[in-house]
């Protein structure tokens, strides 16, 4: 297809293991920026009937246009991603590899090319062969100094392509990490000098500087906060918290990526919380959704342009790099069969058909396992063996009489993603971006938050017993210990009302470990007071909407986490028994007193099944007691 074939093929052995390796020869927009093609304007259209990735570019005084079939790959095994021009002096191009274990590590074999007929092509074949030849050699050496500072041990379980990042931020080298634009230092040490006022000072200051200042373009244009957090060895919601004192010190901006369910990659960006609509389109699965903030809206920070004007350039829109939970994507020709040795990703694998929609999952028990995916014409079917052999072995089988696509996807891996249910949640945003909101008359779904209402009973005795001077700075005194407490356990304080705090937390164990832990801390400072603390804890979906030009939540979830703490008495939690019997919640509920009522909520239709727990005793009395 496309003419004759001009390639370069190079060889190479290195010892580390062959997933690490593959990860690194496997990212096309990485090689692509290394052999020295420019960066491509990237699109969609329709092409013989199919809708296919496009680009355009100048290269070599031509200007070039192509479409990017699905590249193929599996993970540890090979990569083959191709360009089909539409213009310019050849008809296709590509770079393909494929791994194999020999004595001492992993050899690679890889091959540049390009193909087509005619004059300019025998002209260019002898300069471009000559090009690829020294790309690769510079490319596959770069490639050696990066895996010489990977751990082996390090985070076993992310796919290859996460785990290759670490190695890869513990240096620097031009030919894989890119352009590194110069930083103004001036502005960057004065906006450091602001930070460091905010609080964010020390190491985590230092860490901020360096970054900025010395890692590659492609490092600090889209920066993912739990994911650098993995990398520094560092605290998730420390690092967080400092990008968000470093947004407002002016050391980078806030953008607000909106990530497809299907596919996984970004299907938009926003530069607001209020230009985020109710449903996106992902161009890449051609399919429209409705927005999850809890799941599918990504806080992401770009270093801000007065220290350095870097763009997100890309080589290869296909590349493998930017899908890490895609553990192999083969185009199957009809009848076709293929099997690669693999190590097999331990958990829930999902194995789909984009063209027709199907998917089915498979739970893989060990690395060593057969995994086969076979498309029928009216179904697709996975299955899950032990093989013989110390490797696994992947199988897809095409029972069918036309050419399908097939991935095979990591099901239960997530992306280090800071998304709405951390930001809902995270008392730095709540209160540093207290006018970051959905537009008015937008309300973005969250699929799941925990929140807890808790009231403070016996305050007006308290005023008319010692004063409304004494007793205001008592009540103000309680407030600051709610929410202490909440942020210990990772939550935020929404809003106080009157005497009452509501806070949002990503999980219903954090909200209840907080609830208990607010009952002793209130006891302890203001029991003899005659004050005390109900609560009230439930998880489900809301709205995160604007109310007063800030972020509110809104729903049935609200109402009802509302009403079971009007049900509470002083030092109680009240929850649905539903929730009080969860796993987890009710291994952060212990051994403390529980006493279950059935009642009639207000708003609610049918009465509820509750959970009242007794939240006075802490757990350490109570294991001393029993013991």
């Amino acid at each position: 297809m496309g003419g004759r074939e001009h390639a370069v093929t190079l060889s190479r052995v290195f010892r580390a293991p062959r997933e690490l390796v593959w990860a690194l020869v496997a990212d096309t927009n990485r090689w692509d920026r290394a052999s020295g093609l420019t960066p491509g304007t990237y699109g969609w259209r329709e092409h013989e009937g199919r809708r296919r990735r496009g680009g355009t570019a100048r290269e070599m005084g031509f200007e070039v246009e192509w479409i990017e079939p699905p590249y193929e790959w599996v993970e540890g095994s090979f990569v083959h991603g191709e360009r089909r021009f539409l213009k310019g002096p050849v008809a296709r191009g590509g770079f393909r590899a494929r791994l194999e274990d020999v004595e001492g590590g992993t050899e690679v074999r890889a091959t540049a090319y390009v193909a087509g007929e005619g004059a300019v092509v025998s002209v260019l074949s002898p300069i471009l062969r000559t090009r690829f030849r020294r790309a690769l050699r510079r490319y596959l050496a770069s490639i050696d100094e990066v895996l010489s500072r990977a751990e082996k041990s390090a985070d076993a379980d992310q796919p290859p392509f996460v785990r290759v990042r670490r190695a890869l931020a513990a240096g620097y080298d031009p030919v894989t990490s890119g352009a590194r634009t110069p930083a103004n230092v001036e502005v960057l040490e004065q906006r450091l000098g602001a930070l460091r006022e905010r609080g964010v000072a020390g190491a985590m200051a230092d860490r901020l500087a360096l970054l900025l200042r010395d890692r590659p373009d492609e490092e600090v244009a889209q920066i993912r906060p739990f994911e650098l957090a993995r990398i520094w060895d560092a605290d998730r919601r420390e690092v967080l918290r400092a990008f968000l004192y470093a947004t407002l010190a002016g050391l980078v901006d806030l953008r607000w990526q909106i990530n497809c369910p299907v596919c996984r990659v970004a299907a938009g960006v926003a530069d607001s919380l209020e230009d985020v609509r109710n449903e996106v389109h992902c161009h890449a699965c051609n399919i429209a959704y409705d927005v999850d903030f809890g799941r599918h809206i990504e806080a992401v920070f770009q270093c801000h342009p007065a220290i350095r004007r870097v763009d997100a350039e890309v080589y290869c829109a296909s590349s493998p790099s930017f899908l890490p939970h895609v553990f192999g994507q083969l185009v199957m020709g009809p009848k076709e069969t293929r099997e690669e040795v693999v190590e097999t990703p331990i958990g829930l694998l999902c194995c789909r058909t984009p063209d027709d929609g199907r998917s089915v999952d498979v739970d893989v028990p060990h690395p060593a396992s057969l995994v086969e995916v076979t498309v029928h014409v009216d179904r697709l079917e996975a299955t899950v063996s032990a093989p013989k052999g110390e490797r696994g072995l992947l199988r897809v089988v095409n029972r069918t009489g036309r050419p399908v696509e097939v991935l095979i996807e990591r099901g239960g891996w997530s992306a280090d993603a800071v998304l709405g249910t951390v930001v809902a949640s995270f008392p730095e945003f709540l209160d540093l971006f207290a006018t970051e909101a959905p537009a008015a008359g937008v309300d973005l779904s969250i699929g799941n938050l925990a929140l807890l209402f808790s009231d403070l009973t016996g305050s007006t005795a308290l005023y008319e017993r010692i004063g409304d001077a004494r007793a205001f700075a008592i009540v103000e005194e309680h407030f600051r210990l709610m929410e202490q407490v909440v942020h210990r356990h990772r939550g935020a304080v929404v809003k106080t009302m009157g005497d009452a705090v509501m806070a949002s937390f990503a999980s219903a164990e954090d909200a209840v470990r907080a609830a208990i832990e607010m009952v002793a801390e209130n006891d302890e400072a203001h029991g003899e007071l005659g004050l005390g603390v109900k609560l009230g804890v439930h998880a489900g979906p809301c709205l995160a909407v604007r109310a007063n030009d800030r972020l509110d939540f809104f729903g049935t979830t609200v109402n009802v986490a509302a009403r079971l703490q009007a049900k509470a008495e002083a030092g109680h939690v009240v929850l649905t028994e539903e929730l009080a019997n969860d796993a987890r919640v009710s291994a952060a509920l212990g051994a403390l007193p529980r006493r279950s009522f059935q009642t009639a909520l207000k708003g609610i239709r049918e009465e509820q099944r509750l959970a009242a727990v007794d939240a006075r005793e802490p757990p350490e009395k109570l294991a001393s007691e029993a013991s």
